[in-house]
């Protein structure tokens, strides 16, 4: 699990949770005849509980999941005061409405408010601007048909916050988010932080690419699990740290190094790539990222002008 601000700045890792898969296959059609704590499932549930106990209580702790967190169990799991929950819906669950359904309900919920966001580009569509409706409603979640659990549960009450383009685009796949949250909706401004907030879940992603691709977790060739976990342990801080700079270059690239690098830090990566350079005054930011990057592979190679 990993921590962030309320603004995205990477703070660390709260908890690690590392497993194997006995079975990797043929075991779908029987998840329904499993209670949660026999399940993969399990591992939101001790996850939630483990960042709690890292957190001292005055501090607001916010639970971000996606899909895969929409379990009823977490729902109704006991958290300490201050702990919410802000997960995005895979499932059209059972609400006590009489239109039944959640995803119904919530499209005939009054719009809060619009805002309208710059996307960035990526490989499958082009930069562009995006004006997002918010709909907000509290609703009472049924306890799942299919529920397995020694003892009777109940139904649970949660926010829910639908957020669609109001003009979806002809090409490429329209944004569409179903959050269901612990965190109060009094306004367009309170639900419009929620969901920021769940834009951040993304650095889990980079913080996994960074083990991934920036540290080659998976081209270790340890011979024993004990190794494995320790090699995994010692490359997550390395992960968490290389984001935490990149946040800090684009915060503030033009700003002393000394900032986030200890003064030995930054003058072995000038001794390395501006071996001539004697210069007292520390680069900045930006430099000393780029100069990390080179370190692990990037190029920075210049730009090359057509002069045609």
């Amino acid at each position: 699990m990993s921590a962030v601000s309320g603004r995205g700045e990477p703070l660390g890792l709260l908890h690690q949770y590392t497993w194997s898969r006995q079975e990797r296959c043929g075991k779908r059609g029987q998840r329904r005849q499993k209670a949660t704590c026999d399940k993969e499932s399990q591992r939101w549930l001790d996850t939630l509980t483990a960042a709690e106990q890292g957190i001292d209580e005055s501090v607001c702790l916010v639970h971000v999941g996606d899909r895969e967190a929409d379990i009823y169990d977490l729902f109704v799991q006991p958290r300490r005061s201050n702990s919410e929950l802000l997960i995005r819906a895979e499932h059209n669950r059972k609400v006590q409405h009489e239109l039944d359904d959640l995803i119904p309900t919530i499209d005939q919920a009054p719009v809060l408010g619009q805002q309208t966001i710059e996307l960035e580009r990526n490989p499958e569509q082009p930069a562009r601007s995006a004006t997002l409706t918010v709909r907000a409603m509290q609703v009472r979640i049924e306890v799942p048909r299919h529920h397995q659990q020694p003892k009777p549960c109940q139904p649970v009450t949660l926010n829910v916050l639908l957020v669609e383009e109001a003009t979806p685009p002809a090409e490429g796949k329209p944004i569409r988010w179903l959050l269901l949250t612990t965190l109060p909706i009094d306004s367009f401004e309170q639900a419009w932080q929620w969901v920021v907030w769940y834009s951040f879940r993304w650095l889990i992603e980079r913080f996994h690419f960074t083990l991934k691709s920036g540290c080659r977790i998976e081209q270790l060739q340890l011979e024993t699990a004990e190794r494995l976990l320790k090699a995994l342990a010692t490359y997550s801080i390395v992960a968490w740290r290389l984001m935490w700079l990149t946040y800090s270059a684009r915060l503030s690239p033009d700003h002393s190094c000394e900032t986030v690098l200890q003064r030995a830090e930054w003058k072995l990566l000038r001794r390395k790539f501006e071996p001539k350079n004697r210069s007292q005054r520390p680069p900045s930011i930006r430099q000393a990222v780029r100069w990390i990057a080179q370190l692990g592979g990037f190029l920075a190679a210049k730009a090359m002008v057509n002069p045609d």
